[in-house]
């Protein structure tokens, strides 16, 4: 069956993980806005262990729009804290410096939307781990669709049993190896 996915800001290990192992995908885009989600937060490790990078939305009641017309806030610089917050937790990592002109103009780019944001996000990532994902999207929202696997609402930031094995991190030799994290942790260090 084909997983159906929630969109994702810089997604945990684990969801990139299973979007590449199933090699076909689809994604949401007529759920309405789940907060404190991976929808809008990446985690990533800085010195001081995890850190959480929270795009903000425009709050005109978002949790009734649906996710693909849910627009983001530019009223505080939110993209330079983030790519300031990267920059900062993963400048010594192994690759950053090979994948940094890659990442940094989302950070300088204005998008509309969270979902589009997300998404060329996420086939930036494919592309970089030259996985084949193909993805399609939802019509319209059902809340218990046949015939597909549901990860809309799967915990995967939390589920450190699906990560794959240890690897090492920038500050693991401080303060261990922290599962759960965005996908950009593991490009940066192994990649």
């Amino acid at each position: 069956m084909t997983p159906l996915f929630s969109t994702a800001y810089l997604p945990p290990v684990s969801y990139i993980d299973e979007c590449i192992r199933s090699g076909k995908i689809i994604l949401e885009q007529h759920e309405h806005f789940v907060k404190q989600t991976i929808r809008n937060r990446a985690h990533i490790c800085g010195a001081n262990g995890m850190l959480k990078l929270i795009i903000p939305v425009q709050h005109q009641r978002p949790s009734r729009i649906p996710i693909c017309d849910v627009k983001i806030s530019y009223e505080n610089a939110w993209q330079k804290i983030h790519w300031r917050s990267i920059a900062s937790a993963y400048r010594n990592s192994p690759y950053f410096e090979f994948y940094e002109d890659e990442f940094a103009p989302f950070y300088h780019r204005r998008f509309e939307t969270l979902f589009a944001f997300n998404l060329e996000l996420m086939k930036k990532i494919f592309a970089l781990l030259k996985a084949n994902v193909d993805i399609s999207f939802t019509s319209s929202y059902v809340k218990e669709p046949a015939e597909v696997t549901d990860f809309r609402n799967f915990p995967f930031e939390e589920k450190t049993d699906m990560n794959s094995e240890p690897y090492r991190q920038v500050f693991s030799d401080r303060i261990g190896f922290i599962a759960g994290l965005s996908i950009f942790d593991k490009i940066c260090n192994v990649h």
